[in-house]
């Protein structure tokens, strides 16, 4: 039986991991905190102003924002969500610790990063990305991470400057952030905790948001799992993290497992076990090898 192209490009992808593994690889990096709990995974709904996850120690709390209008006045912009937001974040966030600068031209690494993903230029693919850019400009986040007798909490937007650019005509594909900047404490932030991965294995996940944050979670969590002492955790405390109270447990394992089996596809060095209560994590070499701290792909 054939692949699909689903198949096919995550054994592709699985193929350049095991063949490259030191050296130039290509990289993208997303935020510790994110690799934890992250964005909807389907639109909410633009009145719904606000979402929130919590893993553990970890919770965030994205909050809807506004957008100026060439006419005056501001709209609202619903929620970022789905997989396009998650790549879109970890563009921007890629970007800034590559140039080691907050400020991101949007307009000048967009259509090659679309590109490079297989994503499609074209105006539909193009008009999608630009939504969840837009989406991603204004809103704000609250990430907070706790440590037993205290919690570090970041709080604020997380561009603290954009600039929106407005079509000149009904032909164009409409209003969009061409240049963001991060603002500083988020930037800081990023700077100190970026979690490199690998870009091939986001490019094979691109068609799926639970994918994407399972193998970025893995990516996080493995490599921080103690040596012969693995990690249990139950069905009910994924379905926290990466499904909804409200979701039978069948169906949320059902719904996991697929999108675990393709992550492990393309993170050749996860060791993971499925067990009949949950997962067990067994320490694991991160997918990208730890670098020295000034590179700036060291991540605490």
């Amino acid at each position: 039986m054939e692949p699909t192209p689903v198949q096919g490009r995550l054994i592709d992808a699985r193929f350049e991991l095991v063949e490259k593994c030191w050296g130039d690889v290509p990289l993208l990096f997303n935020h510790a905190v994110l690799c934890s709990v992250s964005l909807p995974y389907r639109n909410p709904g633009d009145h719904i102003r606000a979402w929130g996850r919590r893993c553990g120690s970890a919770q965030l709390r994205i909050e809807a924002g506004a957008i100026s209008r060439s006419t005056g006045g501001f709209e609202e912009v619903g929620l970022p969500y789905g997989p396009r937001a998650r790549l879109v974040l970890l563009h921007l966030c890629s970007e800034a610790v590559r140039t080691r600068n907050p400020v991101v031209e949007v307009a000048d690494s967009f259509t090659r990063f679309a590109r490079q993903l297989g994503l499609g230029t074209s105006g539909r693919n193009l008009r999608t990305l630009r939504d969840q850019v837009l989406r991603m400009s204004v809103a704000s986040m609250r990430l907070a991470q706790n440590h037993g007798d205290y919690c570090d909490q970041f709080q604020g937007p997380i561009f603290s400057k954009l600039r929106v650019s407005f079509p000149n005509d009904a032909g164009q594909l409409g209003l969009w952030s061409s240049v963001v900047s991060f603002s500083p404490d988020f930037y800081e932030s990023l700077s100190h905790h970026a979690v490199p991965l690998r870009k091939e294995a986001i490019g094979a996940l691109k068609h799926s948001s639970r994918a994407l944050d399972v193998y970025c979670w893995l990516a996080y969590r493995l490599w921080r799992v103690p040596s012969n002492d693995p990690v249990f955790l139950g069905w009910r405390t994924l379905r926290a993290q990466f499904g909804r109270p409200e979701q039978r447990l069948q169906s949320f394992q059902r719904m996991f497992l697929k999108a675990l089996h393709q992550a492990l596809m393309v993170y050749p060095q996860a060791d993971v076990d499925v067990e009949n209560d949950g997962l067990l994590l067994h320490a694991s070499a991160p997918p990208v090898p730890r670098l020295n701290r000034d590179q700036g792909l060291l991540v605490e």
